[in-house]
């Protein structure tokens, strides 16, 4: 394929995936017991809305939405970037244990502190963020040998801390009452227990540093895929680069985590997605990981409030039902 054409098919991938996610964003903003007409939307932005109306777009809904659409993006953005340190495909925010970190701070929480719904609101994201920070720190140090991070050493510590903390969580679990036990439950499952507008803020303003650094950072990127001793014969410093990297992709986890719960496999599956559609450059690859997390978590989204409605389904089981068939998929071709 010519450099046109790559340019061309590159730009139809790109057009597709936004029409694709303002459809979905419009979709999931209707999906409840109301839907809301492009007449009634526009009442609302003018003012003239009835109140009732008003409270059920902007208080409950959007925030809803649009917590779903940021976690998406900072969660597939993170595997893109795990993925691209660490060389190996299967690397996500889930296998390398930093969400199995948030969850155990969020359990620890609810066990031993006394019950305040202004404290919790506050320390469960705080913690959760936190969490996710020491057990990617912990799993990166001692993945380091020689002054030299292996990928695949750092992958095997990532699932051991996974299993060991989920184990100490369960124990935890054990403790709690029926209503506290359902909350962590779900939490873990990855229910978007966050939806709020300060929450809104704060994912879109971290998320959108963070982007920005990993675009930034995308030849570097590209480097490191060539391997540590290519990329050194290039003039990169490995190891400052790779956790400066880790940094961001933690960062964006983390931020993921503390609103959205224990979210799996949209990190491994969104990056293999967008690579497919636009190939491994990272300088296109980011931005498209970007659309395409959007995406699956506005389709999960709309999945878990309408299927067993008035029932919901954390976000996460449903985001691991779309996800799991397609990695199935990638794993047969390869």
């Amino acid at each position: 394929m010519t450099k046109i054409g790559k340019r061309t098919r590159t730009a139809v991938v790109f057009t597709v995936l936004v029409l694709l996610a303002a459809g979905l964003l419009w979709a999931d903003i209707n999906a409840g017991y109301r839907s809301i007409s492009l007449e009634e939307l526009g009442q609302i932005m003018a003012g003239t809305a009835s109140q009732s109306l008003t409270y059920t777009l902007v208080e409950l809904r959007l925030p809803r939405v649009l917590t779903a659409l940021l976690v998406g993006v900072g969660l597939s953005v993170a595997g893109c970037i795990l993925q691209g340190v660490s060389r190996n495909d299967m690397a996500d925010p889930g296998v390398l244990g930093i969400n199995a970190g948030a969850g155990l701070l969020v359990a620890a929480f609810i066990v031993f502190v006394p019950a305040n719904a202004v404290a919790s609101e506050i320390a469960l994201p705080v913690l959760a963020f936190l969490g996710s920070l020491a057990v990617a720190f912990a799993g990166w140090r001692l993945s380091v040998v020689r002054g030299v991070s292996s990928p695949k050493r750092l992958l095997l510590i990532g699932v051991a801390l996974a299993t060991g903390l989920s184990s100490v969580t369960s124990l935890l679990m054990l403790q709690l009452s029926d209503g506290d036990y359902a909350f962590v439950q779900n939490w873990i499952a990855g229910n978007i227990w966050g939806a709020s507008w300060p929450n809104v803020i704060m994912l879109a303003v971290g998320l959108a540093a963070l982007v920005m650094v990993a675009l930034y950072c995308a030849r570097t990127l590209n480097v490191l895929a060539l391997g540590s001793q290519a990329a050194t014969g290039l003039g990169v410093n490995v190891r400052r680069a790779s956790e400066g990297l880790l940094a961001v992709a933690v960062g964006c986890s983390g931020l993921c985590c503390a609103v959205g719960g224990g979210l799996t496999f949209v990190g491994l599956v969104c990056p293999h997605l967008a690579r497919r559609l636009v190939g491994p450059n990272f300088h296109v690859l980011i931005p498209a990981t970007v659309l395409v997390g959007a995406v699956l978590m506005l389709a999960a989204d709309i999945v878990s409030r309408t299927l067993l409605a008035p029932n919901e389904i954390p976000v996460g089981i449903v985001a691991a039902v779309i996800g799991a068939p397609y990695f199935l998929y990638l794993l047969a071709k390869s």
